[in-house]
């Protein structure tokens, strides 16, 4: 059924785990997985009303990813599935949403965290339900408890 998939990961125990489900599911169908990392660049406050994007910041944050990625990419490999790596640059939801439409993805696979505090809920956004009302495939939402 699935010959294409996403697997959105950065290497917290959420995408951790959406990647040994995605191992599963990728073995059924003899799928190809494509691990996307995306890289945001968060602005950085200097002040109440400026920011900017330190060249530094990004290049750590974007070699971080590369790891992470390499590693994730090693491990499905390891498990005999085939997958590519691919890291992108910018707001997470429009830059995996328009990877799904370049290679006709059917299914993204991503983790999600549900936090108890509503602040933390609130500052965090919600990647999941983005994603869900933009995808077009299907999205497998992998909780942690």
């Amino acid at each position: 059924m699935y010959q294409k998939i996403i697997l959105a990961y950065d290497g917290s125990l959420e995408s951790q785990q959406a990647l040994l489900n995605c191992q599963e599911i990728s073995q059924w169908e003899h799928a190809k997985v494509h691990l996307l990392s995306v890289v945001p660049y968060d602005p950085i406050p200097m002040g109440h009303e400026s920011s900017y994007y330190t060249e530094q910041q990004n290049q750590v944050e974007e070699q971080r990813h590369l790891k992470t990625l390499k590693e994730g990419v090693e491990q499905l490999n390891k498990a005999g599935l085939e997958a590519v790596g691919e890291l992108l640059k910018g707001d997470a939801v429009d830059q995996i949403v328009q990877y799904a439409v370049n290679i006709n993805a059917e299914l993204i696979i991503l983790g999600h965290k549900h936090h108890d505090n509503w602040l933390a809920r609130w500052w965090r956004g919600s990647i999941p339900k983005s994603l869900i009302e933009h995808s077009p495939c299907s999205v497998l939402v992998v909780i942690i408890k």
